[in-house]
């Protein structure tokens, strides 16, 4: 009786519930990136953070909890967030030690490492950077000569006198960075609060259930309308809906992707969702022509309208935020969407008393998606967003260059470029660059370094691709992304301002727009150090007004990119943040998304 409690058996143990079997394979989970972790410890290189930041060592003391999302095995977890990343210093000593070429700089992406070195036999850096960037023409990939380490790492020496390593990356580093870009927020776990996985690792669950009972009540509802007496029809019936859903489900999941770009061009966005709304309701349309393709129209269709789904529905809380002054969002967002739900209705009504009239179906279609597309233009115009996207960043800027005056808040947003023609300097304005798509060799990367010397940056203009490149150097603030971007922006400024004028003054000098901007533009003026003797606007005219080069060439270029990177650049970007400041702009929550790329300089 007081002996020790019989211990069952291997056969008699209870099996487990759900519950507790949940528990275990989350043991199971934590015990794998512990030793993970430790095997990444012992690397060089393998734990250097996403973000390419070192922690501090309070920061190190304070990583966030271990999420509990199963696709955390995969990468992006806060686990490997809490080994501590390598050092940025003993990487580059580590790769100057491996010998070889001349180490010119390491670039980091995510977490991996890509090692620039100067061919033996290319040529020295004395001043050959502005013959490289006259002479480059892009990546000529089918030219360069490559080979693979013994470890695994990937060499190219291209024509520009690059010798490149890529780190080797493994099958599963490939499908931890596919499931980050299309499940994962952009900076996880550091971009999220630590609540974020246990909620979205239960959505996921509920999500699932929810889509194998949709597969039942779709075969029964299909069923009660008589599609068909067998279940084999039934069933069919069942299938290829769910199918047509399916191809819309994925639609939504393949524009994850994007998230962080809708963050930053909502507008743009919501515009191109309601675009292909209409182009899935164009669709749904023709499939009344062509019944035997009912299934692709159908799926097609619903593809494009998930995505427009998806353009709405992750814009329209940014949208909402700008109309809620008093801690009302969740008000706000309640009544808009009641107001477009009794919208809808009502023109629902509409629909089905035009329908009576026999009325041809495509030019009515047409004048409706008009009607549609007219008030999804009208209805993005109405927003006022306080602060610069890439967009208004391109708007303000060339408009400041031009008057020396920064537009305001309204008339900002009214002239955002929504379409990518309406914006001259679109695409041309790369933040977060590769040095091998910004260089055309070593001595134009020296160049750009030392001419930008003491900045977390360095900018690079390539006549070939007509771009101007900016090179973020590791740790670069957000402050200095918006000073880059704007000294990408004045230096695109001046060499479009000489190729329309060729080697005649602008039209329109700083001191006449000053002059011409009344009272108030002049009390600006005088006061930032935007006067008419001599201010950096009109510094800048100066200079744009006689390049002392032919317009186009690769002197221009240099000349252009000296004045940036000189002290008139510096007080354009000062006076520009004062002015926008005043004029009501956000600096603080400007977003340009810049890539990932960061530089290390050996």
């Amino acid at each position: 009786m007081g002996g020790p409690a019989a211990q069952p058996s291997d056969r008699q143990q209870v099996p487990l519930g759900l519950g507790q079997l949940v528990v275990a394979l989350d043991g199971n989970r934590r015990q794998l990136q512990r030793n993970l972790a430790a095997a990444a410890a012992r690397l060089p290189f393998a734990s250097v953070a996403a973000s390419g930041r070192q922690p501090t060592q309070q920061q190190q003391q304070q990583q966030p909890k271990e999420s509990k999302l199963p696709w955390a095995l995969f990468g992006g977890s806060p686990a490997a967030a809490a080994t501590p990343p390598a050092s940025i210093a003993a990487a580059t000593a580590a790769a100057a030690a491996a010998g070889g070429a001349e180490l010119v700089c390491i670039e980091f992406t995510r977490d991996r490492r890509r090692v620039y070195r100067r061919q033996p036999g290319a040529a020295a850096d004395d001043g050959s950077g502005a013959a490289e960037a006259a002479g480059g023409k892009g990546r000529r990939r089918g030219k360069d000569i490559r080979s693979r380490g013994a470890d695994g790492s990937r060499k190219r020496s291209t024509e520009g006198g690059w010798e490149i390593t890529d780190d080797a990356v493994r099958g599963r580093q490939r499908l931890g960075d596919l499931v980050s870009d299309y499940l994962l927020p952009q900076g996880y776990p550091q971009s999220v609060a630590p609540e974020y996985s246990s909620y979205m690792f239960w959505r996921g669950v509920q999500y699932f259930f929810g889509g194998a009972m949709s597969v039942f009540t779709t075969k029964s509802l299909l069923a009660s309308l008589g599609v068909s007496n067998k279940r084999s029809g039934e069933a069919a019936a069942a299938i290829n809906w769910v199918v047509k859903d399916g191809a819309g489900r994925l639609g939504r999941f393949l524009f994850a992707r994007w998230g962080r770009e809708l963050d930053c061009e909502l507008k743009q966005f919501r515009l191109a969702g309601d675009a292909l709304m209409e182009s899935g309701a164009a669709l749904e349309l023709s499939t009344v022509l062509m019944p035997r393709w009912f299934l692709p129209l159908a799926c097609t269709a619903n593809l494009a309208k998930n995505l427009a789904a998806v353009a709405a529905s992750s814009t329209r809380a940014p949208i909402y935020r700008t109309f809620a002054k008093a801690n009302n969002l969740a008000d706000v967002t309640a009544k808009g969407e009641s107001v477009a739900n009794l919208a809808d209705v009502v023109g629902t009504a509409a629909g089905i008393a035009l329908a009576k009239f026999n009325l041809p179906v495509l030019p009515t279609f047409c004048l409706l998606s008009l009607g549609y597309l007219y008030s999804s233009r009208r209805e993005v115009d109405s927003v006022v967003l306080p602060y610069l996207n890439r967009a208004r960043l391109s708007y303000a800027a060339r408009s400041f260059l031009s008057t020396g005056e920064m537009p305001g808040l309204v008339e900002g947003n009214a002239r955002e470029p929504l379409m990518p023609w309406s914006d001259p300097h679109n695409g041309r304005v790369v933040l977060g660059a590769t040095v091998e798509e910004a260089c055309a060799g070593p001595g134009q990367l020296k160049e750009a370094l030392s001419r930008f010397a003491g900045r977390q940056y360095a900018l690079t203009y390539r006549p070939d691709s007509r771009k101007c490149y900016v090179l973020l150097k590791q740790g670069a603030t957000p402050q200095s992304v918006v000073n880059a971007a704007l000294d990408a922006h004045c230096l695109l400024w001046m060499l479009d301002q000489q190729k329309a004028a060729g080697s005649s003054a602008p039209t329109a000098p700083a001191p006449v727009a000053a002059a011409t901007g009344g009272k108030k533009q002049q009390q600006r003026s005088s006061s930032s150090g935007g006067s008419s003797n001599g201010g950096p606007v009109a510094q800048l005219h100066t200079a744009a007004s006689s390049p002392g080069a032919p317009p186009g060439s690769a002197a221009a270029a240099e000349a252009a990119l000296q004045f940036v990177a000189g002290s008139g650049g510096r007080q354009l970007c000062q006076l520009f943040e004062k002015e926008a400041t005043a004029g009501g702009w956000r600096m603080d929550m400007t977003m340009l998304n810049p890539k990932e790329t960061r530089l290390v300089v050996s």
